[in-house]
């Protein structure tokens, strides 16, 4: 028994190896804490991941996020997917049914997926006068397109303040015809007015601001002349007039107001129109200060013949031949745009049919005859009156000779750029809506220009043509009036204030512009229907090059170490305890 008792234990033969596999485990937790400490950086180089932006317009059109989210499948594991263009982007893609209001870097290559959202009649412009005097109808041109090859009746309807002041009929033919309409309407309501046209589903909107200083009307009479004469007093009496007058009466001999210019030795940049009479005495100089005038300060001429002019410096102006018809008894004259139709019995008729082209006939004879006509010239308009002797009738029909003279010498000084212009993009922008800001300067010399909305400035960026400057502001946040103002230094500082009005829906009359086709056209790209997309594969392997870079990885930052970590002590303190240590 005590042999028994005294006899040495047997021997653990896994004993040494467990001890190693514990060392194992301990030096391998050490090792990783070690590691986790120092933090290790491995440079790794391979091919990153190029950034695709692929954008939505908004308001999106319809089926246009299932669009994106196939594209993203398409090219999220290839690409790193952003939703808005970004500096660092290596191409774009834009899904949408209109050219973007946003600038796109030209360097940047761009496809487009052109949603089927296009309506049978397509408002592609709207345009009114930036600011008209009190108590003056606002003169509203719009180009409409039809997309139908089908024959199409459509109705114009011109808005402001949500009540109809306007509308116009007309019947396509096919797809691609053009119609450009032009309306007269009444303002409503306190400015600025926002007008809106709407054909179909299709919409639009302009802004049209308050003038507060009167229209600059020269009258030039080289001879005295019954027809200017009476056309001069219709202005004079029209208080949105500032009416300025030269008048000749014989050789060497002129009356002229405070504010009268001659033609060829004064400069004629401070007068929006100006109207001639006595034509046949109108000398070369004259005639080419009126060109000059139309041509290069884009103001409007009005010429007033009381005879017919087959010579002379002025019937290079007159481009129109014009037929002289005498009548028995005043006939009445037809008119557009809603102005008064008055008497005239002598006559000319002004080529014997109605001009080509963008002409304006503005009052036409009994069979229909053009009488007085208004075409472009250069910048601005020529107008030529063949109512010769229509001032002996003017106590007629109410007055109607002084209200047409003065609706439609309104309608042409109205037309001339004033000296600083701005224009707002969207017109009517909506709470915290993104707008554009241009300022246009009438003047080529080099002024420092600055604008700013209620009072915060406005950062401008010169523009490649000469006198334009472009910024960009943030509407307020809630619908009301925003006051901008833009001021133009130089030897003649001008200034302008403009009142922006934010609504809210603004947003949904982004009817205006060109297609988005042409975006893609323009930036080197393709543009696709949702059915072609697969097409998009070729142009983004072709336009992102995926280039080589170098990236620094750190390894021990990776969670799964925190496993490994804890792993090694669990085991090698489950080995231990096994063993009978603690």
């Amino acid at each position: 028994m005590e042999g028994h008792l005294g006899a040495p234990a047997p021997s653990d033969p896994t004993g040494p190896r467990t001890r190693r596999v514990e060392g194992i485990l301990r030096a391998t937790a050490l090792a990783i804490a070690i590691a986790g400490v120092v933090d290790p950086g491995v440079t790794m180089r391979g091919a990153a991941r190029p950034r695709l932006a692929i954008v939505t317009q908004q308001p999106a059109p319809p089926a246009a996020d299932d669009v994106r989210e196939r594209l993203v499948r398409q090219f999220g594991r290839s690409h790193e997917i952003v939703a808005e263009i970004t500096s660092d982007a290596a191409a774009a893609i834009v899904i949408g049914d209109r050219y973007p209001a946003e600038a796109v870097a030209a360097t940047l290559p761009v496809a487009t997926v052109t949603m089927d959202n296009t309506p049978p009649v397509r408002i592609v412009s709207l345009s009114a006068p930036q600011s008209v005097p009190a108590g003056t109808v606002i003169r509203v041109e719009a180009l409409l397109e039809s997309t139908r090859d089908a024959p199409l009746a459509t109705d114009l309807v011109v808005s402001i303040g949500g009540l109809e002041v306007g509308r116009l009929s007309h019947e396509f033919k096919a797809a691609a015809e053009r119609w450009t309409p032009s309306i007269d309407v009444v303002p409503v309501g306190a400015p600025p007015w926002i007008v809106r046209a709407q054909a179909g589903p299709s919409a639009a909107r302009t802004a049209v601001g308050l003038r507060r200083e009167p229209l600059a009307v020269l009258v030039y009479e080289p001879r005295p002349s019954w027809a200017t004469t009476f056309v001069r007093r219709a202005l004079e009496s029209d208080r949105r007039f500032r009416v300025e007058a030269t008048s000749f009466s014989s050789r060497g001999v002129a009356m002229r107001t405070p504010g009268a210019v001659n033609l060829s030795t004064a400069s004629l940049d401070g007068f929006e129109a100006i109207i001639a009479g006595g034509l046949e005495q109108l000398s070369a100089p004259d005639a080419q200060a009126l060109d000059r005038f139309m041509r290069e300060r884009g103001g409007a001429v009005a010429l007033l013949p009381d005879a017919r002019v087959d010579r002379g410096a002025v019937h290079g102006l007159m481009a129109l031949a014009t037929t002289e018809r005498l009548l028995e008894r005043p006939e009445k004259l037809a008119t557009r745009f809603g102005a008064p139709a008055f008497d005239a019995s002598e006559l000319l008729v002004v080529g014997g049919a109605a001009p080509a082209g963008n002409d304006d006939v503005l009052a036409t004879a009994g069979d229909g005859s053009p009488v007085i006509v208004s075409m472009p010239h250069g910048r601005g308009r020529l107008l030529i009156s063949g109512a010769m002797d229509a001032w002996r009738y003017r106590a007629a029909a109410d007055g109607a000779f002084d209200r047409f003279w003065q609706a439609t010498v309104a309608a042409l000084a109205l037309a001339a750029p004033p000296p600083l212009e701005v224009v707002v993009t969207p017109p009517a922008p909506g709470p915290r809506e993104r707008a554009e800001v241009s300022v246009r300067l009438r003047s080529p010399a080099p002024v420092p220009v600055a604008a700013s909305v209620d009072g915060i400035p406005i950062r401008l960026w010169p523009e490649a043509e000469a006198g334009v400057f472009r910024g960009t502001f943030t509407a307020r946040s809630a619908p009301g009036r925003m006051e901008m103002t833009a001021m133009a230094g130089g030897e003649r500082p001008y200034d302008i204030t403009y009142e922006v009005l934010v609504q809210d829906g603004a947003a949904a009359d982004r009817g205006v512009g060109p297609p988005l086709a042409l975006l893609s056209a323009s930036r080197r790209g393709i543009d696709v229907t949702p059915q072609r997309l697969g097409e998009l594969g070729a142009f983004v392997r072709e336009s992102v090059n995926a280039a080589a870079a170098g990236v620094e990885r750190r390894p021990l930052r990776a969670s799964w170490w925190l496993f490994a970590f804890a792993a090694s002590l669990c085991a090698e303190w489950w080995l231990r305890r096994r063993r009978g240590l603690r």
